[in-house]
């Protein structure tokens, strides 16, 4: 009876965190598109579905221009919320809210069945509560913002929806005691049906193989007290299918990657050196979370030349490999740490790695902020579980912090609910990266454009498109953004700046 009111504890917990949620990015839900939204679905015919007939269907499923597969499953959403709803953004960024909170479900869930693996080793008194916690954590994280309101990035989050669900079904049908039928089925829904969806919505979904290898080898091992004959095959598999990546590399299907890197400014050694302090700038954007820290643009995040170029880059690679190697090293000992530092890392090997990708977006952090905020539970549970002062502190913190999360994100989430504050603000938190100088410029651009006795707006414009084209030399949109105010506020062609584009 008691465990029954701990669990439905958490359960009120986390309802009432999804209430908070859903508070906190209501008012976000009122702005509109921007950047990456309109080609992939304002200006995409496959997603104006009209009819849900078998051709339209298809023509959705079939319209994605993004990543390797299209990305038709989250395509197709786009095109179900076009036949509901029209373009209406507000429609779009709640379906991708709602998604949100359907995730922080599952990372409760998935919470749940680590913590209670590990129930004995690490004493927990309350596993519902904790997985609770951290569910909250996850889905209050600023860092998710992105993923939310940015309404493209439901690619991130719906892929992760499919991925959250076979690996829950996966290890509830390790851990459950059913009979053998149910076993298979969990197991067959989990790689045959939920897998695909994951892969088939974003390309990260690949990664799979990859977390339920770090759960068998390290949760299910612990719980156990050893590597059975299931967790050794999903082991192989796993590494049979890092393998199979070697060869897909080097044969014409994997030109792409090689040919990607000539239209970016970086190298592929490059990236991978940049990759290695990015992972570093994530980690210190979810454990010291600032507003000004955050943005929809880091191109203000300089590439690696060298390993001492700049100077934080081999400190940076040495970092992560001794991170890799304690977390191998730790796994029997501290498993849920490991456990977490293994699914950051995990979480970041596609998307930070070889990949040839813009260097940095906050929307990568997704799944890989669960494993971070894993690490703190195991200290921080043992002393909860000390009646008096340590217990009061530790409760004192937690909501302390969460509603720091909330009160940060609040303030993003007011930002994105007006695109000309959110591209100013922006541009002063961020004054070295071109793109969102570009932006800001553009905003208040549109803003010069209608309303033409504005005399200020253009002023400043012109000035954040002197400062993005200064700052990136081989970005011609600043200089297309300066003819079209000229052309359009002084009737003349600023002629240096033609040139210069020429």
């Amino acid at each position: 009876m008691q465990n029954l009111i701990k669990r439905f504890a958490g359960l009120g917990l986390l309802l009432f965190g999804i209430l908070a949620v859903f508070s906190v990015y209501w008012p976000g839900l009122h702005g509109g598109f921007f950047f990456d939204d309109h080609p992939n679905i304002v200006l995409n015919p496959g997603v104006k579905l009209h009819s849900l007939s078998w051709e339209s269907l298809r023509l959705a499923w079939s319209s994605g221009i993004s990543g390797q597969f299209g990305r038709p499953v989250s395509q197709l959403s786009f095109a179900l919320n076009h036949y509901f709803n029209g373009f209406s953004p507000f429609a779009f960024k709640l379906t991708n809210l709602a998604i949100h909170c359907l995730n922080g479900l599952l990372v409760y869930l998935l919470g749940y069945q680590l913590l209670d693996s590990l129930r004995q080793r690490l004493n927990l008194k309350n596993v519902s509560l904790w997985a609770a916690v951290v569910a909250i954590a996850w889905m209050l994280h600023p860092i998710q913002l992105t993923s939310v309101l940015y309404v493209v990035q439901r690619m991130t989050s719906l892929s992760a929806f499919f991925l959250l669900i076979a690996l829950i079904l996966h290890i509830s049908a390790r851990r459950g005691r059913n009979q053998h039928w149910v076993t298979i089925s969990r197991l067959i829904l989990a790689w045959c049906v939920f897998w695909p969806l994951s892969v088939l919505s974003k390309e990260t979904g690949v990664l799979l193989p990859g977390f339920v290898a770090v759960y068998e080898l390290i949760i299910r091992r612990s719980e156990q007290g050893k590597l059975d004959v299931p967790g050794r095959g999903v082991l192989i598999l796993a590494v049979l299918l890092i393998v199979s990546v070697i060869p897909y590399l080097v044969s014409p299907f994997g030109q792409w990657i090689v040919s990607g890197y000539e239209i970016r400014s970086f190298s592929l050694y490059e990236r991978l050196l940049t990759e290695a302090r990015v992972i570093w700038e994530y980690l210190s954007w979810i454990a010291f979370p600032r507003l000004e820290s955050f943005g929809l643009f880091h191109d203000d995040i300089a590439p690696s030349t060298s390993l001492i170029d700049p100077w934080t880059t081999l400190p940076s690679v040495l970092g992560l490999i001794a991170l890799s190697v304690w977390a191998a090293m730790a796994s029997w000992r501290f498993p849920l740490a490991a456990f977490g530092i293994a699914w950051f890392l995990i979480g970041h090997s596609l998307e930070s790695t070889f990949i040839p990708l813009e260097l940095v977006h906050e929307h990568r952090n997704y799944l890989p902020l669960f494993g971070v905020l894993l690490l703190p539970v195991g200290c921080l549970s043992a002393q909860a579980a000390t009646p008096g002062v340590r217990r009061t502190v530790v409760i004192t913190l937690l909501g302390v912090l969460l509603a720091y999360l909330g009160i940060i994100t609040a303030m993003r989430v007011d930002m994105f609910a007006n695109e000309s504050m959110r591209t100013q603000l922006e541009a002063q938190f961020h004054p070295d990266s071109a793109r969102t100088n570009y932006e800001a410029g553009r905003t208040l651009a549109a803003v010069a454009d209608g309303d033409p006795g504005n005399l200020i707006a253009p002023i400043l414009a012109k000035k954040h498109f002197e400062i993005a084209a200064a700052l990136d030399r081989d970005f011609k949109m600043p200089l297309l953004g300066t003819l079209v105010l000229s052309c359009g506020v002084s009737q003349t062609v600023d002629q240096p700046v033609l040139e210069e584009l020429q």
